[in-house]
């Protein structure tokens, strides 16, 4: 199991700090804290496997209502 630092895991998927915050905080990227300290460690099987996830193609059925995505809003035609 490898561990990377908050600054090691965004050079290694190619983002700024605020930007990896942003993914931890929003988006559900997993991070490893523990109490009593404010380091942040990131396990590079689980950021690959996070990464896999948000890679896998979405299809959207258009005949439907339209749906609430978040702030993006899915119209109908």
């Amino acid at each position: 199991m490898q561990t990377m630092t908050a600054k090691e895991a965004a050079e290694y998927i190619g983002v700024s700090i605020n930007t990896l915050r942003k993914y931890v905080h929003e988006e559900g990227m997993p991070v490893l804290r523990f109490p009593g300290r404010r380091k942040w460690l990131f396990r590079k099987d689980l950021i690959d496997q996070w990464v896999e996830q948000r890679s896998q193609p979405v299809i959207y059925n258009y005949n439907e209502q339209p749906k609430e995505y978040g702030k993006l809003r899915v119209l109908l035609p």
